[in-house]
Parts: C-alpha cells; sequence; structure tokens
C-alpha cells in the first residue's frame, strides 16, 4: 500500500458467503485490541457496515483534532423498470443501503493528496430525493 498508516476493508469469500477485514498499510490487520500481521488473529466481520464503522472509529483516532474543509458533489441513481412507478422511495433506500459500498481506493492512493491529509467520503441517504430524469428511457 501507498500509505503504511491507510486503513481498509478487505473481503475474502465468495460473495454470498463475504466477510469482511480491516487492513492497515502496512499489511497488519485488525484484531480487536491491535493490529497483528497474523491473518488468523485478525477481527473477522460478517457485515460490511460493522467493518466500515470499525474503520471509521479508528481513522477518528487517527485524525481527530485537525482542521476540516468540507466539499460537496452530485451522485445520482438511474431507476429503470417495468413498473418504475411503483417502486417506492423507501425500497430504493433499502437497496442503496444494503448493495451500494461507497469507498476511497486509499490502499493505493493514500488517505488524502498529500501526506498527513484524509478524506472521507459519506452518503447521506436522508437527502435522497426523486429528481427529473434527463431521459425517459434507459
Amino acid at each position: 500500500m501507498k500509505d503504511k498508516s491507510a486503513l481498509t476493508i478487505r473481503f475474502v469469500g465468495p460473495d454470498d458467503k463475504r466477510k469482511y477485514l480491516v487492513q492497515r498499510g502496512d499489511f497488519k490487520f485488525w484484531t480487536g485490541d491491535g493490529f497483528s500481521r497474523i491473518l488468523d488473529m485478525a477481527k473477522v466481520f460478517r457485515d460490511h457496515g460493522e467493518a466500515a464503522t470499525t474503520l471509521a472509529a479508528l481513522q477518528y483516532q487517527q485524525y481527530k483534532g485537525l482542521p476540516v474543509r468540507a466539499f460537496k458533489m452530485e451522485l445520482s441513481f438511474l431507476l429503470a423498470a417495468d413498473d418504475v412507478e411503483g417502486i417506492g422511495l423507501e425500497q430504493i433506500k433499502t437497496y442503496i443501503r444494503t448493495a451500494f459500498k461507497l469507498s476511497v481506493e486509499n490502499s493505493v492512493h493514500g488517505d488524502g493528496p498529500v501526506d498527513g491529509s484524509f478524506v472521507q467520503a459519506r452518503l447521506h441517504m436522508a437527502t435522497l430525493e426523486e429528481t427529473v430524469p434527463r431521459r425517459t428511457r434507459f
């Protein structure tokens, strides 16, 4: 990894039984109490959300106290279906929460644009709203 202190989520196993590990840039794995090179000592998460929560807590400990700036960009989802009007907003939110994973490829590019910096991407589900599509057919 580019940054030896960068943290990332690794997945293991087949898609239908995927498990998750938190790994640091020095190739050590989170055990729940610290980091170890021994893979068998790694804490195994059955859910990506649990791994992401742990990752966020570890990153917070690493970068807490630093001043921040915030940026915003648009992300859109296009839904296509025979009965597109029959699919509710809550169904779409549930699908996005479980199927969509937003991540920064920090294992390759580091935690931020310069050493000692950190970029955190967040998806605020409460801001999801329907918009007018740019086209009417897929």
